[in-house]
């Protein structure tokens, strides 16, 4: 069955310029071709669907996220310490928002309990709408350290079991909280929790086993340790120098930034205002990230771009680097096809391109002349079935 979604532009997420009167043909979950109207015919009997002056894109890939995180709530490491069933309640509702967003892929980078291995399953079977799921499971951390909550790893032996567990219960890859983070109290976003030794034990029991490992890093001396250990991404690097985003270029390691967490209303702020420990972490994010994302710039490190729990909020965090820099077509590129690569589905996912997985979205305006029309989604579609008669609630 074929579905021809025909708009006023496409941009095809390739980095090629947008195609003017534009036509993604769809076979079945699969994109059979795209290009201009002109050049592409309609099969007969095909469903035709004219989105008018909407920009129609690949959908987003959000590279960095927590199913079940609401920061605005506070406490976030406390909300992974509870039960199986309010986070799974929670979790429910995040999804659906990120896919009405136009979110139709998502990394997962830590839950507790397992339930991102369901979560995952249920939207798999077409059980639960929600972005397709790449999920950590159990993240690595100290016990002294950021990110712990249920589950923590102190030494090889612990850290070997619990990733060779995550494994075993479908984790697509390993998370590992080296610096200390912002929305806990005990630790400073420079401090760093693991040896160079256990580092690379994590590093080479997930590469042993087809596992990327993806690295909670601010900043200081556990950056510079976790790449020479040899791990594939370092999310956040809200305080790394210039020389430690030159290094990740050197040796191809993406950056997944995100900002809204920290600079936008409803993250932090308006969860933990009442923590002053936090707050003051907070103030030097939000001091450095400016600058940090000039370097970002400056240093040619691949970089994209997930949400970190602000549920719907992509249009946001695109947004904001634009403001601060980069080019709106970048900034989707980012969110699309380099986010895509960075997660390891850059052949499925990320672009408008024969053979790829039919995501795609439609939003109301031209996000290259203004890109906060993102947030005005019109058509959605994962994997050839169309969504956008979901409702936000």
């Amino acid at each position: 069955m074929y579905t021809a979604i025909l708009a006023r532009r496409v941009i095809d997420g390739t980095g090629r310029d947008p195609i003017v009167d534009g036509i993604v043909l769809v076979e079945g979950d699969r994109i059979r071709a795209v290009g201009r109207r002109a050049e592409i015919a309609v099969p007969e009997g095909a469903t035709v669907v004219d989105c008018g002056d909407q920009t129609v894109m690949p959908g987003l890939v959000d590279a960095h996220s927590h199913a079940s995180i609401v920061p605005g709530l506070g406490d976030q490491i406390g909300q992974l310490r509870q039960p199986p069933a309010p986070q799974v309640l929670r979790a429910v509702a995040n999804l659906r928002a990120d896919l009405r967003s136009g979110v139709t892929t998502m990394r997962v980078v830590g839950e507790e309990h397992f339930i991102d291995v369901d979560l995952k399953a249920a939207i798999a079977e077409g059980r639960l709408p929600g972005p397709r799921l790449l999920v950590a499971t159990r993240p690595i951390t100290a016990r002294h350290g950021h990110g712990a909550a249920l589950t923590t790893s102190d030494g090889e032996d612990e850290i070997r079991r619990h990733i060779r567990e995550n494994v075993a219960r479908g984790a697509d890859l390993i998370k590992l909280f080296m610096t200390g983070g912002v929305s806990s109290q005990g630790t400073a976003a420079r401090w760093y929790a693991y040896s160079r030794r256990e580092v690379e034990v994590a590093v080479e029991e997930a590469h042993r086993n087809n596992r990327p490992v993806a690295v909670h890093a601010h900043g200081g001396p556990g950056v510079r340790i976790c790449l020479e250990a040899g791990v594939d991404t370092i999310e956040h690097g809200k305080l790394c120098e210039l020389d430690d985003l030159i290094e990740m270029r050197r040796r191809h390691v993406w950056l997944v930034t995100n900002n809204a967490v920290s600079g936008h209303p409803d993250g932090i702020e308006k969860g933990d205002a009442h923590v002053p420990a936090i707050m003051a972490k907070l103030r030097e994010a939000r001091a450095r990230a400016r600058e940090n994302f000039a370097a970002v710039l400056d240093s040619g490190v691949r970089w994209a771009l997930g949400t970190d729990s602000m549920h719907g909020l992509m249009w946001w965090e695109i947004a904001q680097v634009v403001e601060w820099g980069a080019t709106p077509h970048d900034a989707l590129l980012a969110a699309t096809r380099r986010a895509a690569e960075a997660i390891g589905l850059g052949d499925q996912v990320g672009s408008l391109e024969a053979g790829k997985l039919a995501d795609v979205v439609g939003v109301h305006g031209d996000p290259l002349a203004d890109v906060t029309c993102l947030q005005r989604v019109g058509f959605l579609m994962q994997a050839g079935r169309r969504l956008d008669g979901l409702s936000a609630a």
